[in-house]
Protein backbone atom coordinates (compact mmCIF):
# COMPACT_ATOMS: atom_id res chain seq x y z
CA UNK A 1 0.00 0.00 0.00
CA UNK A 2 2.77 2.34 1.04
CA UNK A 3 4.43 1.66 -2.26
CA UNK A 4 1.46 2.40 -3.99
CA UNK A 5 0.47 5.25 -2.82
CA UNK A 6 4.04 6.87 -3.16
CA UNK A 7 3.87 5.99 -6.76
CA UNK A 8 0.35 7.88 -6.96
CA UNK A 9 1.81 10.51 -5.83
CA UNK A 10 4.88 10.51 -7.59
CA UNK A 11 2.74 11.04 -10.71
CA UNK A 12 0.01 13.52 -9.10
CA UNK A 13 2.96 15.98 -7.43
CA UNK A 14 -0.06 18.79 -6.89
CA UNK A 15 -1.38 17.00 -4.14
CA UNK A 16 2.08 16.59 -2.58
CA UNK A 17 1.54 19.11 0.22
CA UNK A 18 -2.08 17.72 0.94
CA UNK A 19 -0.76 14.12 1.62
CA UNK A 20 2.12 15.94 3.93
CA UNK A 21 -1.21 17.23 6.02
CA UNK A 22 -2.97 14.61 5.31
CA UNK A 23 -0.44 12.24 7.11
CA UNK A 24 0.68 14.65 9.98
CA UNK A 25 -2.38 14.81 10.77
CA UNK A 26 -3.17 10.97 10.79
CA UNK A 27 -0.09 10.50 12.48
CA UNK A 28 -1.42 12.61 15.69
CA UNK A 29 -4.73 11.40 15.86
CA UNK A 30 -5.14 9.44 18.69
CA UNK A 31 -5.75 5.24 18.02
CA UNK A 32 -5.18 6.61 14.29
CA UNK A 33 -1.37 7.26 14.88
CA UNK A 34 -1.01 4.16 16.32
CA UNK A 35 -0.90 2.20 12.90
CA UNK A 36 -0.49 4.67 9.93
CA UNK A 37 3.76 4.60 9.52
CA UNK A 38 3.50 8.19 9.40
CA UNK A 39 7.39 8.19 9.98
CA UNK A 40 8.03 6.15 7.11
CA UNK A 41 4.87 7.99 4.59
CA UNK A 42 6.56 11.50 5.52
CA UNK A 43 10.26 10.44 4.88
CA UNK A 44 8.98 8.89 1.49
CA UNK A 45 6.83 12.33 0.59
CA UNK A 46 9.51 14.89 1.78
CA UNK A 47 11.40 12.91 -0.23
CA UNK A 48 8.96 13.16 -3.53
CA UNK A 49 8.30 17.05 -2.90
CA UNK A 50 12.38 17.71 -2.84
CA UNK A 51 12.32 15.84 -6.37
CA UNK A 52 9.09 18.35 -7.23
CA UNK A 53 10.36 21.59 -6.73
CA UNK A 54 8.20 22.02 -3.51
CA UNK A 55 9.92 24.17 -1.10
CA UNK A 56 11.17 23.35 2.21
CA UNK A 57 9.22 26.03 4.11
CA UNK A 58 6.03 24.74 2.01
CA UNK A 59 6.48 21.15 2.83
CA UNK A 60 7.34 22.16 6.62
CA UNK A 61 4.08 24.28 6.62
CA UNK A 62 1.70 21.54 5.42
CA UNK A 63 3.51 18.74 8.27
CA UNK A 64 3.28 22.14 10.89
CA UNK A 65 -0.65 22.45 10.41
CA UNK A 66 -1.29 18.66 10.19
CA UNK A 67 0.29 18.15 13.58
CA UNK A 68 -1.43 20.69 14.95
CA UNK A 69 -4.64 20.58 14.15
CA UNK A 70 -4.38 16.45 14.62
CA UNK A 71 -3.53 17.07 18.48
CA UNK A 72 -6.09 19.69 18.96
CA UNK A 73 -8.99 16.58 17.89
CA UNK A 74 -6.89 14.49 20.29
CA UNK A 75 -7.38 16.78 22.78
CA UNK A 76 -10.86 18.15 22.11
CA UNK A 77 -11.57 14.02 22.04
CA UNK A 78 -10.27 13.67 25.59
CA UNK A 79 -12.07 16.36 27.09
CA UNK A 80 -15.29 15.37 25.57
CA UNK A 81 -15.08 12.05 26.96
CA UNK A 82 -13.16 12.07 29.88
CA UNK A 83 -12.52 8.55 31.21
CA UNK A 84 -15.76 7.06 29.15
CA UNK A 85 -13.17 7.05 26.22
CA UNK A 86 -11.94 3.59 27.94
CA UNK A 87 -15.50 2.22 27.21
CA UNK A 88 -14.53 2.47 23.31
CA UNK A 89 -14.58 -1.03 22.32
CA UNK A 90 -11.06 -0.46 20.93
CA UNK A 91 -9.46 1.04 24.15
CA UNK A 92 -11.18 -1.85 26.17
CA UNK A 93 -9.60 -4.34 23.97
CA UNK A 94 -6.33 -2.55 24.45
CA UNK A 95 -6.30 -0.52 27.82
CA UNK A 96 -2.76 -0.73 28.23
CA UNK A 97 -2.86 2.14 25.78
CA UNK A 98 -4.12 4.40 28.11
CA UNK A 99 -2.44 3.13 31.05
CA UNK A 100 0.73 4.00 29.92
CA UNK A 101 -0.12 7.43 28.53
CA UNK A 102 -1.56 8.33 32.17
CA UNK A 103 1.22 7.10 33.66
CA UNK A 104 3.99 9.59 31.33
CA UNK A 105 1.43 12.15 31.77
CA UNK A 106 1.24 11.98 35.25
CA UNK A 107 5.12 11.94 35.35
CA UNK A 108 5.97 14.60 33.07
CA UNK A 109 2.83 16.98 33.54
CA UNK A 110 3.12 19.47 30.73
CA UNK A 111 6.54 18.23 29.49
CA UNK A 112 4.99 15.05 28.41
CA UNK A 113 2.88 16.87 25.32
CA UNK A 114 6.29 17.99 23.90
CA UNK A 115 8.00 14.75 24.55
CA UNK A 116 5.43 12.98 23.17
CA UNK A 117 5.78 14.41 19.63
CA UNK A 118 8.89 12.85 19.63
CA UNK A 119 8.21 9.26 21.01
CA UNK A 120 6.14 6.57 18.74
CA UNK A 121 4.33 4.53 20.75
CA UNK A 122 2.70 7.53 23.44
CA UNK A 123 2.91 10.18 20.40
CA UNK A 124 -1.45 10.29 19.48
CA UNK A 125 -2.27 9.37 23.09
CA UNK A 126 -0.62 12.28 25.32
CA UNK A 127 -2.81 14.89 23.53
CA UNK A 128 -5.85 12.95 24.79
CA UNK A 129 -4.75 12.20 27.98
CA UNK A 130 -3.97 15.75 28.23
CA UNK A 131 -7.56 16.59 27.32
CA UNK A 132 -8.63 13.21 29.83
CA UNK A 133 -6.85 15.56 32.40
CA UNK A 134 -8.41 18.87 31.93
CA UNK A 135 -5.25 20.73 31.11
CA UNK A 136 -6.08 23.96 30.59
CA UNK A 137 -7.10 24.65 26.86
CA UNK A 138 -4.69 27.79 26.48
CA UNK A 139 -1.67 25.99 27.64
CA UNK A 140 -2.18 22.87 25.57
CA UNK A 141 -2.51 24.93 22.58
CA UNK A 142 0.38 27.18 23.31
CA UNK A 143 2.51 23.94 24.44
CA UNK A 144 1.15 22.67 21.28
CA UNK A 145 2.01 24.92 18.66
CA UNK A 146 5.79 25.24 19.76
CA UNK A 147 6.28 21.66 19.77
CA UNK A 148 4.95 21.17 16.28
CA UNK A 149 7.36 24.24 15.32
CA UNK A 150 10.09 21.76 16.10
CA UNK A 151 8.76 18.42 15.20
CA UNK A 152 7.63 19.48 11.39
CA UNK A 153 11.17 20.51 10.57
CA UNK A 154 13.08 17.27 12.58
CA UNK A 155 10.23 14.74 10.61
CA UNK A 156 10.73 16.40 7.06
CA UNK A 157 14.20 17.32 6.83
CA UNK A 158 16.11 13.72 6.39
CA UNK A 159 13.55 13.20 3.56
CA UNK A 160 13.85 16.31 2.07
CA UNK A 161 17.30 15.95 2.10
CA UNK A 162 17.50 12.57 1.06
CA UNK A 163 14.82 13.78 -2.21
CA UNK A 164 17.58 16.10 -2.65
CA UNK A 165 20.23 14.20 -2.60
CA UNK A 166 19.33 11.19 -4.60
CA UNK A 167 22.06 11.86 -7.21
CA UNK A 168 24.90 12.34 -4.51
CA UNK A 169 27.86 10.45 -5.56
CA UNK A 170 30.55 9.74 -2.64
CA UNK A 171 34.13 7.71 -2.74
CA UNK A 172 33.87 4.66 -1.10
CA UNK A 173 35.50 5.82 1.98
CA UNK A 174 32.63 8.04 2.89
CA UNK A 175 30.12 6.24 5.11
CA UNK A 176 32.94 4.64 6.84
CA UNK A 177 33.77 7.55 7.81
CA UNK A 178 30.54 8.68 8.63
CA UNK A 179 30.07 5.53 10.68
CA UNK A 180 33.13 6.26 13.03
CA UNK A 181 32.51 9.51 13.52
CA UNK A 182 28.68 8.61 14.51
CA UNK A 183 29.97 5.87 16.36
CA UNK A 184 32.12 8.56 18.43
CA UNK A 185 29.24 10.94 18.91
CA UNK A 186 27.29 8.21 20.26
CA UNK A 187 29.82 7.33 22.98
CA UNK A 188 30.38 11.03 23.99
CA UNK A 189 26.79 11.48 24.26
CA UNK A 190 26.07 8.48 25.67
CA UNK A 191 28.68 8.47 28.21
CA UNK A 192 28.01 12.34 28.94
CA UNK A 193 24.85 11.50 29.87
CA UNK A 194 25.63 8.59 32.02
CA UNK A 195 27.94 10.85 34.09
CA UNK A 196 25.44 13.28 34.72
CA UNK A 197 22.71 10.76 35.66
CA UNK A 198 24.75 9.92 38.74
CA UNK A 199 23.42 13.69 39.68
CA UNK A 200 26.82 14.07 41.64
CA UNK A 201 28.66 16.99 42.33
CA UNK A 202 31.41 15.84 40.19
CA UNK A 203 29.10 14.81 36.63
CA UNK A 204 29.64 18.19 35.20
CA UNK A 205 33.13 17.82 35.71
CA UNK A 206 33.54 13.66 34.32
CA UNK A 207 31.45 15.06 31.76
CA UNK A 208 33.61 17.65 30.55
CA UNK A 209 36.41 15.22 30.82
CA UNK A 210 35.06 13.25 28.56
CA UNK A 211 33.96 16.13 25.94
CA UNK A 212 37.66 17.18 26.08
CA UNK A 213 39.15 13.95 25.29
CA UNK A 214 37.04 13.97 22.48
CA UNK A 215 38.23 17.07 21.63
CA UNK A 216 41.73 16.10 21.63
CA UNK A 217 40.94 12.86 19.52
CA UNK A 218 39.49 14.68 17.22
CA UNK A 219 42.00 17.46 16.94
CA UNK A 220 44.68 14.58 16.94
CA UNK A 221 43.11 12.96 14.24
CA UNK A 222 41.09 15.07 12.38
CA UNK A 223 43.37 13.55 8.70
CA UNK A 224 41.61 10.07 9.13
CA UNK A 225 38.46 11.84 8.24
CA UNK A 226 39.24 14.20 5.66
CA UNK A 227 37.71 12.52 2.89
CA UNK A 228 34.41 12.71 4.96
CA UNK A 229 35.12 16.70 5.49
CA UNK A 230 36.32 17.00 1.68
CA UNK A 231 32.99 15.16 0.60
CA UNK A 232 30.55 17.15 2.62
CA UNK A 233 32.49 20.70 1.22
CA UNK A 234 32.37 19.26 -2.19
CA UNK A 235 29.13 18.66 -2.23
CA UNK A 236 27.04 21.17 -0.66
CA UNK A 237 24.49 21.82 -4.01
CA UNK A 238 23.33 18.35 -3.06
CA UNK A 239 22.92 19.01 0.33
CA UNK A 240 21.54 22.70 0.38
CA UNK A 241 17.88 23.05 1.24
CA UNK A 242 16.01 25.48 -1.09
CA UNK A 243 14.57 28.46 0.52
CA UNK A 244 17.26 28.35 2.95
CA UNK A 245 18.33 32.45 3.45
CA UNK A 246 22.23 32.35 3.22
CA UNK A 247 22.96 34.81 6.42
CA UNK A 248 26.22 36.93 6.88
CA UNK A 249 29.42 35.89 8.30
CA UNK A 250 29.29 35.81 11.67
CA UNK A 251 30.79 38.98 13.08
CA UNK A 252 31.78 39.49 16.71
CA UNK A 253 29.04 42.23 17.35
CA UNK A 254 26.55 39.11 17.23
CA UNK A 255 27.69 38.32 20.79
CA UNK A 256 26.21 41.71 21.72
CA UNK A 257 22.56 40.59 20.91
CA UNK A 258 22.87 38.33 23.99
CA UNK A 259 24.04 40.25 26.30
CA UNK A 260 20.19 41.08 27.79
CA UNK A 261 20.52 37.66 29.44
CA UNK A 262 23.12 37.73 31.41
CA UNK A 263 22.89 41.63 32.67
CA UNK A 264 18.63 40.38 33.06
CA UNK A 265 19.93 37.78 35.18
CA UNK A 266 22.68 40.68 37.31
CA UNK A 267 19.74 42.85 37.75
CA UNK A 268 17.42 40.49 39.11
CA UNK A 269 20.13 39.34 41.94
CA UNK A 270 20.58 36.13 40.55
CA UNK A 271 24.71 35.31 41.03
CA UNK A 272 24.87 31.96 40.52
CA UNK A 273 23.58 32.06 36.90
CA UNK A 274 25.32 35.31 36.10
CA UNK A 275 28.27 33.11 36.95
CA UNK A 276 27.64 30.63 34.88
CA UNK A 277 27.50 33.30 31.73
CA UNK A 278 31.08 34.74 33.03
CA UNK A 279 32.30 31.73 33.22
CA UNK A 280 31.43 29.70 30.02
CA UNK A 281 32.37 32.26 27.68
CA UNK A 282 36.07 32.81 28.47
CA UNK A 283 36.32 29.35 28.77
CA UNK A 284 35.44 28.66 25.64
CA UNK A 285 37.56 31.45 24.29
CA UNK A 286 40.34 29.90 26.11
CA UNK A 287 39.26 26.29 24.38
CA UNK A 288 39.17 27.66 20.94
CA UNK A 289 42.18 29.61 21.39
CA UNK A 290 43.99 26.13 22.17
CA UNK A 291 42.71 24.33 19.58
CA UNK A 292 43.64 27.30 16.72
CA UNK A 293 40.09 27.87 15.90
CA UNK A 294 38.97 30.43 13.71
CA UNK A 295 37.25 33.67 13.85
CA UNK A 296 34.46 32.62 12.74
CA UNK A 297 34.29 29.27 14.80
CA UNK A 298 35.39 31.21 17.93
CA UNK A 299 32.44 32.96 17.42
CA UNK A 300 30.30 29.75 16.54
CA UNK A 301 31.65 28.01 20.08
CA UNK A 302 30.78 31.26 21.52
CA UNK A 303 26.81 30.99 20.93
CA UNK A 304 27.02 27.47 21.02
CA UNK A 305 28.05 27.76 24.76
CA UNK A 306 25.75 30.37 25.04
CA UNK A 307 23.11 27.98 24.09
CA UNK A 308 24.41 25.88 26.41
CA UNK A 309 24.30 28.07 29.61
CA UNK A 310 20.50 28.69 28.42
CA UNK A 311 20.15 24.78 29.29
CA UNK A 312 21.24 24.37 32.08
CA UNK A 313 19.59 27.65 33.30
CA UNK A 314 16.07 26.67 32.02
CA UNK A 315 15.71 22.91 32.94
CA UNK A 316 16.89 23.42 37.06
CA UNK A 317 14.10 21.56 39.66
CA UNK A 318 12.88 19.20 36.81
CA UNK A 319 13.68 15.23 36.74
CA UNK A 320 17.28 14.53 34.78
CA UNK A 321 15.17 12.95 31.40
CA UNK A 322 13.07 15.87 31.31
CA UNK A 323 16.35 18.17 31.71
CA UNK A 324 17.91 15.96 29.68
CA UNK A 325 15.11 16.92 26.69
CA UNK A 326 16.34 20.52 26.62
CA UNK A 327 18.82 19.06 24.67
CA UNK A 328 16.49 19.29 21.53
CA UNK A 329 16.42 22.94 22.45
CA UNK A 330 19.16 24.42 20.11
CA UNK A 331 19.36 21.78 17.58
CA UNK A 332 17.36 24.28 14.74
CA UNK A 333 19.70 27.47 16.04
CA UNK A 334 22.61 25.06 15.73
CA UNK A 335 21.37 23.89 11.86
CA UNK A 336 20.98 26.83 10.86
CA UNK A 337 24.15 28.53 12.00
CA UNK A 338 26.52 25.19 11.05
CA UNK A 339 24.63 24.84 7.53
CA UNK A 340 25.41 28.83 6.63
CA UNK A 341 29.00 28.32 7.60
CA UNK A 342 29.23 24.99 5.47
CA UNK A 343 27.11 26.40 2.36
CA UNK A 344 29.54 29.45 2.29
CA UNK A 345 32.58 27.68 2.54
CA UNK A 346 33.40 29.54 5.67
CA UNK A 347 33.78 26.71 7.82
CA UNK A 348 34.68 23.16 7.95
CA UNK A 349 32.42 19.82 9.25
CA UNK A 350 35.44 19.19 11.54
CA UNK A 351 36.04 22.69 12.90
CA UNK A 352 32.29 22.95 13.43
CA UNK A 353 32.62 19.84 15.55
CA UNK A 354 35.73 20.97 17.05
CA UNK A 355 33.45 24.35 17.92
CA UNK A 356 30.69 22.07 19.88
CA UNK A 357 33.11 20.32 21.93
CA UNK A 358 34.88 23.00 23.10
CA UNK A 359 31.67 25.19 24.07
CA UNK A 360 30.39 21.49 25.78
CA UNK A 361 33.44 20.95 27.51
CA UNK A 362 33.23 24.95 28.82
CA UNK A 363 29.89 24.82 30.00
CA UNK A 364 30.21 21.80 31.61
CA UNK A 365 33.34 23.32 33.37
CA UNK A 366 31.17 26.52 34.14
CA UNK A 367 28.60 24.57 36.08
CA UNK A 368 30.40 22.45 37.77
CA UNK A 369 32.49 25.28 39.22
CA UNK A 370 29.44 27.18 39.87
CA UNK A 371 27.97 24.75 41.41
CA UNK A 372 30.70 23.44 43.91
CA UNK A 373 28.84 25.82 46.83
CA UNK A 374 25.22 23.87 46.06
CA UNK A 375 22.69 24.08 43.17
CA UNK A 376 21.71 26.61 41.00
CA UNK A 377 17.89 27.99 42.25
CA UNK A 378 15.52 27.14 39.33
CA UNK A 379 13.97 30.07 37.23
CA UNK A 380 10.79 31.12 37.65
CA UNK A 381 8.48 30.59 34.72
CA UNK A 382 8.19 33.35 32.99
CA UNK A 383 11.95 34.67 33.45
CA UNK A 384 12.73 30.58 31.88
CA UNK A 385 10.50 31.18 28.81
CA UNK A 386 11.94 34.73 28.00
CA UNK A 387 15.25 33.85 28.37
CA UNK A 388 14.74 30.71 26.24
CA UNK A 389 12.72 32.34 23.56
CA UNK A 390 15.48 35.25 23.30
CA UNK A 391 18.23 33.56 20.73
CA UNK A 392 15.08 32.43 18.30
CA UNK A 393 14.11 35.80 18.65
CA UNK A 394 17.28 37.24 17.60
CA UNK A 395 17.61 34.27 14.80
CA UNK A 396 14.04 35.61 13.85
CA UNK A 397 15.52 38.79 13.28
CA UNK A 398 18.66 37.89 11.76
CA UNK A 399 16.41 35.73 9.22
CA UNK A 400 14.27 38.67 8.18
CA UNK A 401 17.14 40.97 7.55
CA UNK A 402 19.20 38.39 5.61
Amino acid sequence: MLAGLTDWLASHQQWLGIAIFLVSLTESLAVAGLVVPGVFLLFAISALAAGAGVSLTEAIAWAFAGAVIGDLLSFALGRWFHQDIRRIPLFQRNPQWIDRGERFFRRYGWLSVVLGRFIGPIRPIIPMIAGMFDMPAWRFVAINVLSALAWAPAYLIPGYTAGHAAHWEVPPLFWSQALNLAAGAAIVLGGGLYLLRWQQRWSPLAAAGLCLLALLVLTLHQHTLAVFSSTLIDSRAYLQLPGLPALTMPQPEILLLLLPVPLSLLLAGRWGATSLFALALPLTFGLSWLTEASTVNTIAALITAALGVIIVLCNRGQSFWARASWLLYPLPLLALLDSNLLLQQIASPMAMLSSLLCASSAVLLASWLTQRGGPLAPLPPLPRLLIALWPYLIAGWLLLNA
